[in-house]
């Protein structure tokens, strides 16, 4: 039986997502969803953003261009992020949070999908690509709210931690309900494997899914659940394909210094001269930050600069570093990320991370060899060949904390930085130390302030914001 779905009812379905128009998530010039191509359109969006900022000043990976407005908390939540700090609570200062409304609008989108591309109007592998699509991409944004919204999972504790509101249907008249964090990651793991057999080999645009996204989410789930061996296996499986590739920086930096010998004298004309796409085979799904302009102009705060060999790691070389005139009101040392020409991908996944979750997996199985392999073979891919040296370590223990250092070069402002705070703190009951320093733009006076974080913060967990609160039946999951 045939079924068309019109814009009125539809917007109902917005009551357990955001207050946006019902228009933001139909293919432009149409009215009603008829043809597979119509639904297949809901899969695309013109900014399928992930809004991360606040997690990087927690992550402790950026500050301000102008620190002097966070220590006067003029921006809330950035200052409570950065500053660690737990005298004040966040949903104090959150009537919305754009990735909780962007999540759930995707969500509803995908739930369209599923209910109804079936009985479409349009050729019978299409459909069934674009279920699978839609699974794979519901369950990528399930994994984000509960990593933000919930208690990271604890296999402990899991059946009784509360989660997220979850929907895996178009039902019009289902009421939304808070489910727990093991019902939650259930959930997703049914929408992975119902979605792998059917994801293509080679998606048809940037912005959608093929089969090995497929496999880094579930490489990336398990090991956030800490099952090593099926997410290496997973993560093995990802690195098959035949079209993603990782970014050759060395082969690049080779063409642009012959095509443009002044790059070598001038390090802030990196940012004029160097480019890279959307579609670049790296990218196993490209997503948005906040807009298409992030991380531009975060500023990377100085401890992280400090984790790149400056002369010969070209993330530093050709994507970090630029002869720019330090800002009084900057912290000291910290540099501005400035190249908007990159399209750093920090709301999807690139296959440099695959590497790396690999690499962990075989540290973690106490296979030195093999993590330094994995590993090594990503870092080939960010030196100059001359200042290359293969990675070093006395066992696995060792190998697994040159990876840890290594995601937070590679996945440098992504959600990873955050995520690995959260899933670190939780596995190994670490206190965390920063330090914030700052000179006075009069007095030159340097003043060194020191912020710690406990594993068991409130602050890993974000607060649901005000609107969602007041208009369903969540618990709160963090006091501040």
């Amino acid at each position: 039986m045939k079924r068309y779905i019109a814009i009125g009812s539809l917007c109902l379905t917005m009551l357990f997502a955001a207050c946006d128009n019902f228009l933001d998530i139909v293919p432009k010039g149409k009215s009603v969803l008829n043809s597979t191509e119509d639904y297949l359109g809901l899969l695309e969006e013109i900014s399928p953003s992930y809004d991360m900022g606040n997690f990087w000043y927690l992550a402790d990976e950026v500050c301000n261009y102008n620190m002097p407005t966070l220590d006067a908390y003029q921006y809330p939540l950035p200052a409570i992020c950065f500053f660690w700090d737990e005298t004040k609570n966040r949903a104090d200062y959150m009537e919305t949070d754009d990735l909780y409304e962007k999540c759930y609008k995707r969500i509803m989108r995908y739930n369209v999908i599923i209910s109804n591309i079936g009985d479409s109007e349009g050729d019978a592998t299409d459909k069934v690509t674009g279920m699978a699509q839609a699974r794979i991409m519901r369950a990528y944004n399930y994994f984000f709210l509960v990593n933000k919204f919930a208690k990271f999972y604890d296999k402990n504790t899991a059946a009784t931690d509360n989660g997220i509101i979850i929907h895996e249907e178009l039902n019009l008249e289902a009421k939304s309900k808070q489910y727990t964090v093991a019902q939650v990651y259930e959930m997703i793991e049914r929408d992975i494997e119902a979605a792998l057999p059917d994801l293509p080999e080679r998606a048809t645009g940037v912005s959608r899914p093929d089969k090995y996204f497929g496999y880094a989410l579930k490489a990336k789930v398990h090991l956030f659940k800490r099952e090593i061996d099926e997410a290496l296996a997973a993560g093995l499986e990802a690195l098959k394909s035949d079209y993603h590739k990782l970014w050759d920086m060395p082969s690049l930096y080779t063409k642009l210094m012959a095509e443009n010998p002044i790059l070598g004298m001038m390090p802030s004309m990196w940012s004029s001269y160097m480019y890279r796409t959307e579609d670049d085979p790296e990218n196993l799904l490209y997503q948005f930050g906040l807009n298409q302009f992030d991380p531009s102009p975060s500023y990377i705060r100085k401890p992280i600069i400090d984790l790149y060999d400056k002369t010969n790691d070209l993330r530093y070389v050709m994507c970090i570093s630029y002869a720019m005139p330090a800002r009084p009101t900057a912290e000291v040392g910290a540099m501005p990320m400035m190249n908007q020409n990159i399209k750093w991908n920090c709301g999807g996944i690139r296959l440099s991370e695959v590497y790396l979750m690999v690499a962990e997996c075989y540290a973690r199985k106490d296979d030195k060899t093999n993590a330094l392999y994995y590993l090594d073979e990503l870092r080939k891919m960010r030196f100059l060949p001359a200042g290359y040296k293969a990675s070093e370590a006395a066992d696995a223990k060792a190998a697994f904390q040159l990876i840890r250092d290594e995601r937070k070069r590679e996945l440098l402002l992504t959600s990873n930085g955050f995520f690995d705070m959260r899933r670190f703190c939780a596995e190994f009951n670490e206190t965390l130390t920063k330090e914030y320093v700052m000179k006075n733009s009069t007095t030159g006076e340097i003043t060194t302030k020191t912020y710690t974080l406990k594993p068991d913060s409130p602050l890993l967990i974000w607060p649901f914001p005000k609107n969602a609160m007041e208009t369903s039946d969540l618990i709160q999951n963090t006091t501040l």
